[in-house]
């Protein structure tokens, strides 16, 4: 038993449409899983990137003992 498809006026959609629709949404879900595919290797590149470029211990120093004592002073 076939159920009938409506368009967002409430009228019939005709079997020609319908074929269309299930074509246009299966593409659709290919493109979609391809750009998540995509989106998940620019975040791995991107994330394993900045790992190897980037050292884990930061070169930021605050500098020498009497710097910080001058510094408290002020």
């Amino acid at each position: 038993m076939l159920t009938d498809k409506f368009d967002a006026y409430g009228e019939v959609l005709p079997d020609g449409a319908r074929d269309k629709r299930d074509a246009g949404a299966a593409a659709s879900v290919v493109l979609g899983r391809i750009g998540q595919c995509v989106f998940w290797l620019l975040v791995i590149i991107i994330v394993s990137t900045r790992v190897l470029y980037y050292p884990a211990a930061p070169a930021f120093e605050l500098g020498g003992a009497s710097d910080a004592n001058h510094a408290v002073l002020r």
